[in-house]
Order: structure tokens, then sequence, then C-alpha cells
């Protein structure tokens, strides 16, 4: 080999360890020894959110068989998921009555949301999209609306996502008033919607 092909040969071996990104490190070890390096590790989290929610919502009003005496009905153990939910809720054992035709009803674990935002958490709102329900030209009127949580009520809360798992999502539910002064038939009243939004700002 010429002195003018080893001095490229090596150029070139020099070029191949050198070249690169600066933070690339080589390590050399002699035969038997050893050698190691740190490497220091970030992982960047993107801000999201995860809504669980009712997409239909069916509320069994039983017949009062005595006279009203008002209470509270939790249901406390109900599960929460995306799908159908069903509870039955007597016209006896409301949370409230505020007038003749007016009752508040109180609808627990209806939502819950978890993932990640920026301080950790998140602004739970609800909207009253569609207020009335129909059969016919009877008519209940959904109002007041809010969302729960926590002993909270507002028709916006902030509360904690506690991460992604679904076990330490943090759950709610909702208040609602219905309005039964234009209501004359029974049997199921259809159409009504409220929306619920969260969000990490």
């Amino acid at each position: 080999m010429t002195t003018k092909k080893a001095i490229t040969g090596m150029i070139i071996a020099a070029a191949m360890l050198f070249s690169g990104s600066n933070s690339a490190q080589a390590v050399v070890a002699a035969p038997g020894a050893s050698t190691s390096g740190d490497t220091k590790v970030q992982v960047s989290i993107p801000e999201f959110i995860i809504l669980h929610y009712y997409s239909d919502l069916t509320l069994n009003f039983a017949a009062p068989t005595q006279a009203v005496n008002e209470g509270a009905k939790a249901w406390d153990d109900v599960a929460w998921s995306t799908g159908t939910y069903e509870g039955d809720i007597s016209l006896s054992d409301v949370k409230g009555v505020n007038s003749e035709d007016k009752v508040l009803v109180n609808l627990d674990n209806l939502w819950a949301v978890r993932g990640f935002s920026k301080d950790g958490n998140a602004t739970i709102m609800i909207d009253n999209t569609t207020a009335d329900m129909a059969n016919e030209k009877s008519v209940i009127t959904m109002s007041d609306l809010k969302v729960t949580s926590n002993g909270k009520s507002d028709k916006a809360l902030e509360v904690p996502l506690n991460g992604i798992s679904k076990a330490n999502a943090t759950k709610g539910g909702v208040t609602m008033t219905l309005d039964f002064s234009k209501t004359t038939t029974s049997g199921m009243h259809k159409g009504g919607v409220y929306k619920i939004t969260a969000s990490t700002f």
C-alpha cells in the first residue's frame, strides 16, 4: 500500500468516526477491558383528554303511591361508559321539588374524564341543546342543567384529570330541573338533548 493510499484511508476512517450528530459518542475499549456510557432519556407528553359519557339516557318515573316525601335517590353504584343508561326514579323520592310542576333530579356517575393537560386539570361544561321532550302535544322541559363532581355543582367545573388510568378517572353527575307544567299524557317523552364538553383550556 502506498503512503498516499494509507493517509487517504486514515482520513476516511477519521471522518466516519467523528461525523454525524454532536451528541453521538464513540468509546473504544482495549481487549479484555470494559466500558460504558450514560444516555439521558426525555419523554414529551402531549395534551389529550378522554371523556366517558352516556349517549342515551332514559328516566323511568314510577307512579307515586303515597303523598310526596322529599328525599334523595342516589345511583352511587352505577358504572360509567359510553352507551345506554336506564334508571328508575320515583316521583315520591326525588331530591327536591321547586314548585308543583317542577322537579329537581340529581343523577350521579353519568360522565368521567381522564388524560393529561398543562396543569393536570380539565373543564367540564354542560349545554342544554334541546330542552323539550314531547309525546304528541304533551311536553316535559328540562332546564337549569349543571355538572356535579366532588360536592360541587355548576354549569362548568374545573376537575382533576388524574392521568390516563381509567380506574383513577374523575367521575361526575348531572342535575336538572324537569318542568311538568305542559305535561298532559303518560308514556315516553322524547327529544331532549344535552351536551357535555371536556376541554384542557
